[in-house]
């Protein structure tokens, strides 16, 4: 059986930018992943930096699945 991605938002408040980015993954978690390594390209910084500022104990950032299958 084939795996079906989803098409997730995301919105995170980061160096004082909001910044709505959206992407294909197979769960929120995965989402949350694309959209960190997606920030520290941005920004030029390196990933675990941005993994920290969004490990969910502060409410900076937000992510809702789109569209529940995502046909390529």
């Amino acid at each position: 059986m084939e795996k079906i991605k989803f098409l997730y938002r995301g919105r995170f408040n980061f160096a004082r930018e909001v910044h709505t980015l959206r992407t294909r993954a197979y769960s929120e978690r995965q989402a949350w992943l694309h959209f960190c390594r997606k920030l520290a390209k941005i920004h030029e910084v390196h990933v675990i930096h941005v993994m920290g500022l969004f490990d969910g104990s502060k409410d900076n950032y937000k992510i809702v699945k789109e569209m529940d299958k995502y046909e390529e």
